[in-house]
């Protein structure tokens, strides 16, 4: 079982990349929309050749119920954990946000799936929310941002927690993590591409429904490289763990995302290392190991 533990670790670290992309692709003129729909979209293009040869890995019938449910919250996943960065808030905030996914983990996992809430998770879970505090420095920031972003942010832990959970919940400990990732990138799209003319009539801003095809050439082949690093190869690497985990133990494992963010921000945007950022990572690698003691 303990490589399980460092498939959900590996896949959070990529998962790091999602916040930090967003902004990168949102300041090259990406709408909140395009950002969530192609992102899904793209990974089950790249998946689906495979299926397709080996039949094994079609959808049973029995799990439709399951992958329509768990595509509706990734669909709302994709479009809250960027709406934050689209409208404007902070990314220190929204991460911090999205990133207290394991405090709902925790006790979601308790009602849904009937996990004990021991000692030893609720360590982790505080260690874990001290050192995300610590890595982004909330109380430095001097304009949070609009209401909605922040509403959103709340709302994308909420279903980044309820992600693990459901999937967790669903029997998919018994599908291959290739169907997997499918089941949840196609039916994410298909949520999308259903809501999306709901969305444009109620909010008409072109930065949060706007969904063209008219992209640069080669902003399409950096959002494939995005698509890969960030979704499907992370994805693979999490529900292989997670058949054999605790939704719980991932949630919090899961919290790896903000390290690799801000070692991204640093590389890539000069954000400086300082204490924050040591003394927070270290909290959280050491609320991972409070996580997997056992």
């Amino acid at each position: 079982m303990q490589k399980d533990y460092f498939f959900v670790i590996f896949g959070a670290i990529l998962f790091g990349t999602v916040t930090f992309g967003g902004r990168y692709f949102s300041n090259w003129g990406f709408s909140l929309y395009e950002l969530g729909f192609y992102r899904v979209l793209f990974v089950s293009l790249m998946i689906l050749p495979f299926v397709l040869i080996k039949r094994e890995y079609f959808i049973k019938r029995r799990m439709l119920f399951f992958f329509v449910i768990y595509g509706l919250i990734g669909a709302i996943l994709e479009l809250t954990q960027f709406g934050g960065i689209v409208l404007g808030v902070p990314v220190a905030v929204v991460a911090f946000l999205l990133y207290c996914q394991p405090v709902w983990t925790t006790f979601l996992g308790r009602l849904l799936l009937k996990e004990p809430i021991t000692i030893r998770k609720i360590s982790a879970v505080i260690v874990a929310l001290a050192g995300v505090v610590f890595l982004l420095k909330p109380w430095d920031i001097e304009a949070i941002g609009s209401v909605a972003g922040i509403i959103s942010a709340v709302l994308g832990g909420v279903f980044l927690s309820l992600w693990i959970i459901w999937g967790r919940k669903s029997g998919i400990s018994e599908q291959h993590f290739l169907t997997t990732t499918l089941g949840w990138a196609g039916f994410s799209a298909v949520w999308l591409l259903v809501l999306w003319p709901f969305v444009s009539f109620f909010i008409r801003d072109p930065a949060i429904t706007r969904l063209s095809v008219g992209i640069q050439a080669s902003y399409w082949a950096y959002f494939l490289v995005y698509a890969i690093i960030s979704a499907l190869i992370p994805s693979f690497l999490f529900y292989k763990g997670v058949e054999k985990i605790d939704a719980s133990i991932a949630g919090i494992l899961m919290l790896m995302e903000p390290v690799s963010a801000t070692l991204l921000a640093a590389i890539f945007f000069a954000e400086p290392l300082g204490y924050n950022v040591l003394v927070g990572g270290a909290l959280i690698l050491f609320s991972n190991y409070l996580a997997i003691r056992k």
